[in-house]
Parts: C-alpha cells; structure tokens; sequence
C-alpha cells in the first residue's frame, strides 16, 4: 500500500524539486548579474536585465518539469499558474512584463533621472521587470506599473542640462523699464554657476501687463531637482532686490 502511495508522489515531489531547484538557480543567477552589470548599465537597468534572465529560468524550468515528470508535472504547474493568476492578475502581469521589455529597448530614462511619468513627476530611484518607483518632491515613493509609464507621456527632465524656472515681477510703467532690466540682469547672471559657459543663460521678457504695470518674466536656468520652488523664490526677491536697490519702487 506504501510502495502504491509513494510511486504514485514520487512525479509530483520530483516536480516539486525541480521547481524549487529552478528558483534557486534563477535567484542566485539574478544577483550576480545585478552586480555584475550595475556599473556599466546602471543600478535600475541591471535589475532589469536580472528579472529577465530569472523569467528565461523559470521558463526553462517549467519545461524541464513537463519532459521530466509529464501529467504530474503539467498538474503541479497549472496549479502553480492559476494560483499565480489570481494572485496577480495574469492580464496585468503580462502587460506590465511586455512593457517592460520596451522601456529596456528605448531607455526612456534611467535610475537618477528626473521625469514625469503617467501625470507623476520625481526621481527615478529603481526599474523593475513590473514598475518603475519614483520619489517624488514630498518624499513619498510613487509605484508606476509600466504599463502606464508606456502608455502615457514620458518627459525626461534630465536629458538637457538645464531646466528653466521663471517668475513674474510687476513693474509700475511710471518706473524706468530699461534701468530695471539692467539691474535684473546684473543680479541674476551668476543665478546658477554650474551652468556658466553654457546656452543655459537669465534672460528678460518684458509684458504688457495689467492697468498701469508692466510684467517682467524673469528666466533663469538650474540643475534638475525635485523641488524647483526655492529656486523660483530665490530668483523672486533677487529680482525685486535689484529693482529696489536701483532706485526704483514697485507701486504706481
């Protein structure tokens, strides 16, 4: 009656084996390939490519346990793959899995870049086989599927150098325009020394503004960030500052 039994597990625990076999293979592969191409491909992208060779792995060890055991092994997959589909939702796995696989091939953005992904913006701080993770400027971390980073707009803040803040200063039009352009423009033009040399240059665009005022969009160029809000109030007062400072006065 034992032998009976035990013959009739034997497919079954054999398929079992060979499935956790495959999961320690496909781990331990995915580590050393994550720190093996972390240096030249970046942290997020050699995770990436570490999901997939685990995937291949698991693929191939579906396989392995369908040759070797036959039906035993088909059961104990299926069970394992239904059981999966309702724990993850199959549809939205394979999606995000495909999706996946395009941000690889387009390098839309990578770990350190800051971007605007699915209406969310922040820092890239990891890419995996299902979702990209953002931080965001409150410093909460925002899971995007990559499903929706694909189908919606990706913006790359990061691609260029410089990323533009501007402020709007009013200016009563009984006030010279042209002393207060030069002020502005001699107290801004060291606003970012990191990006001197460059075409990432202050400038001033002077408009029509409302009854007896004239607005004054004060351009400056900075470094990417999270938080672009001390920026635009750094360049506020040193804007109102120089007009101050040059004789001027801001009320009609």
């Amino acid at each position: 009656m034992w032998e009976g039994f035990a013959t009739t597990l034997k497919p079954y625990l054999n398929a079992i084996l060979i499935g956790f076999g495959g999961f320690l293979i496909a781990f331990i592969l995915s580590q050393i390939i994550d720190r093996v191409l972390a240096r030249p491909m970046g942290k997020g992208w050699s995770r990436f490519v570490a999901n997939l060779v685990a995937l291949a792995v698991g693929i191939w060890t579906i396989k392995l346990i369908l040759d070797s055991t036959g039906a035993a092994g088909l059961v104990v997959v299926l069970v394992t793959a239904v059981t999966g589909a309702f724990a993850i939702g199959s549809e939205r796995f394979a999606s995000d899995l495909v999706s996946g696989v395009s941000l690889f091939i387009a390098r839309s953005y990578a770990v350190g870049d800051f971007v605007s992904i699915a209406g969310y913006e922040g820092k890239v701080i990891s890419i995996s086989l299902m979702m990209t993770t953002l931080e965001s400027v409150h410093g909460d971390h925002v899971f995007i599927h990559n499903t929706d980073a694909v189908g919606g707009t990706i913006v790359n803040y990061s691609v260029q150098p410089g990323h533009l803040v501007l402020v709007k200063v009013p200016l009563p039009v009984n006030q010279d325009v042209n002393v207060a352009v030069s002020a502005i423009s001699e107290a801004i033009k060291d606003f970012s020394p990191e990006l001197a040399n460059t075409s990432y240059q202050p400038n001033i665009l002077v408009e029509t503004g409302g009854f007896g005022y004239l607005t004054l969009e004060v351009r400056a160029y900075v470094t990417e960030r999270l938080d672009y809000a001390p920026e635009k109030t750094r360049l506020f007062l040193m804007s109102v500052n120089a007009i101050k400072n040059a004789g001027l006065t801001m009320t009609a």
